[in-house]
């Protein structure tokens, strides 16, 4: 068994990093946790140019030849039992970074597939997600949260996981905010 964990934290000492910390250290995982640390990693978005060419990535999807290297983030999402994305929250959405490897994971034919319908079929293992992720202000609307939000409808749509869960801690960057409270509140 194996865990995921999509380390989207990209500074020194990040809040949301310790916060996905302790979420592990509590949640005492019985199998293995893979990291796969964003901030080390080469994750290209897709594009008209360079390594990952979107006319590649459609031969490949079209001929489910899934070789090139850009199909490889994919491929380790699918086969992952568990899977957690800690990413601190930027303007009221995730660090382009993650957006782009998400963008990769989304790979129909190795995370997904569409069915006779037009209905998603999930190719995924994981029937858990959970997203850490921390905000220097306020609760924001849903309608307003381009993070969760966004994590949470891959998750339902695409990757077949019912009921992803969430682990946010608000206001961190507010004047007088005790972080470590805080933190310790989002798990609770």
């Amino acid at each position: 068994m194996t865990l995921l964990f999509v380390n989207a934290c990209l500074r020194d000492g990040s809040r949301t990093d310790r916060l996905a910390r302790m979420w592990l250290e509590r949640r005492a995982y019985p199998g293995d946790v893979v990291e796969l640390s964003l901030a080390r990693q080469d994750v290209r978005p897709l594009g008209a140019a360079g390594p990952n060419r979107i006319d590649d990535y459609n031969r490949g999807v079209a001929a489910h030849d899934f070789e090139h290297p850009m199909f490889d983030y994919a491929k380790q999402f699918a086969q992952a039992d568990e899977v957690l994305i800690a990413a601190p929250m930027w303007n009221y959405g995730i660090p382009a970074l993650l957006h782009d490897y998400l963008e990769l994971v989304c790979s129909q034919g190795v995370t997904f597939d569409i069915d006779a319908t037009g209905a998603y079929v999930s190719l995924c293992h994981a029937q858990r997600l959970t997203f850490v992720s921390t905000a220097g202000g306020p609760q924001v609307d849903p309608l307003d949260d381009h993070a969760w939000g966004y994590v949470r409808t891959l998750a339902t749509r695409f990757w077949g996981v019912a009921q992803p869960d969430s682990v946010i801690a608000w206001s961190v960057d507010m004047i007088g905010a005790d972080v470590d409270a805080l933190l310790a509140a989002a798990l609770d």
